[in-house]
């Protein structure tokens, strides 16, 4: 299990501006990490080159960045939306998602991580929120597979939606839903933060779904609209999470996804943040490998 760390590390600042990917990956590996998550929802919903005719540049430009300092993108974050419902821009939205499939395999990225959809609309919302799904996916994992891409589907949260329910926010049913693609090349993230929301037991469900897992989410939070914080800065038992997945076999890496941090701290304490946030990553994945092992 190596360390990795999402772009979306360094990329909102306090004034609604965005800091460029590639100075992110110059950044993060000045402050230690040599693996990475490209997110391609954060190039996506805000003003980037990704969403404009000269995408393909802007891309090769990451990658270019990424080589030269010495950074693999290990891992993706796909754009998502809800695909249930009919609407005159998924066609737009739909060419984003696809784009980062084409990006993933131009980058050189093996799993890009995606969220299911619900149905709010419909009587039947687990009946017809599963039916859209495995439509939906079993054309995009052919998708991606014809450009070499695993599409990881992760695990969600549905407090912020209360009391309406969002479909895969249950183990049971992502499982489901992955058992029912005929794919080879789909499978699961887990995002821990999003099932200590749920108040799941993350070791039980780690081991329902570890022949699924290829790609992890980590952060930890305080309230569920002050979340995508560093691991132990919040609420969440990080010494539950190393034993959870010391308690499996897990081949894929260790992924921070922690936003928050660096939106609230000046420029010029960002890079010790990142240097720090390095530490408490390779903490934890030392623990988990040392009691894996001893």
């Amino acid at each position: 299990m190596r360390l990795s760390t999402s772009t979306c590390i360094f990329f909102n600042r306090p004034d609604g501006s965005k800091i460029p990917i590639t100075q992110c990956i110059r950044e993060c590996r000045n402050a230690g990490f040599e693996v990475m998550d490209m997110n391609f929802h954060d190039a996506s919903v805000f003003k980037t080159d990704f969403v404009g005719d000269n995408w393909e540049r802007y891309i090769d430009e990451i990658g270019q960045t990424a080589n030269i300092v010495g950074v693999e993108f290990s891992q993706g974050h796909s754009h998502f939306y809800n695909f249930t419902e009919d609407k005159a821009e998924n066609e737009y939205l739909e060419t984003l998602v696809r784009r980062g499939i084409i990006a993933s395999q131009r980058l050189g990225i093996p799993y890009l991580v995606i969220h299911a959809a619900t149905d709010f609309s419909s009587l039947y919302g687990y009946k017809d929120s599963k039916r859209k799904n495995v439509e939906y996916f079993s054309h995009l994992l052919e998708f991606a597979g014809n450009h070499c891409v695993n599409l990881a589907i992760e695990n969600l949260w549905e407090l912020n939606v209360s009391p309406r329910r969002r479909y895969t926010s249950n183990t049971e049913e992502l499982l489901d839903l992955v058992e029912s693609l005929d794919f080879d090349n789909v499978s699961i993230c887990w995002d821990v933060e999003h099932s200590k929301l749920m108040e799941q037991d993350l070791k039980e469900n780690l081991k329902l779904v570890e022949s699924y897992l290829s790609c992890t989410h980590i952060s930890d939070y305080v309230t569920k609209t002050f979340d995508h914080i560093l691991p132990f800065s919040g609420i969440s038992d990080w010494d539950l999470v190393i034993d959870a997945f010391a308690s499996i076999i897990y081949e894929g890496d260790f992924t921070l996804e922690v936003h928050r941090p660096t939106l609230l701290t000046p420029l010029a304490l960002v890079p010790p943040l990142l240097r720090y946030s390095h530490e408490v990553g390779t903490y934890l994945v030392n623990e988990i490998q040392r009691r894996k092992h001893g």
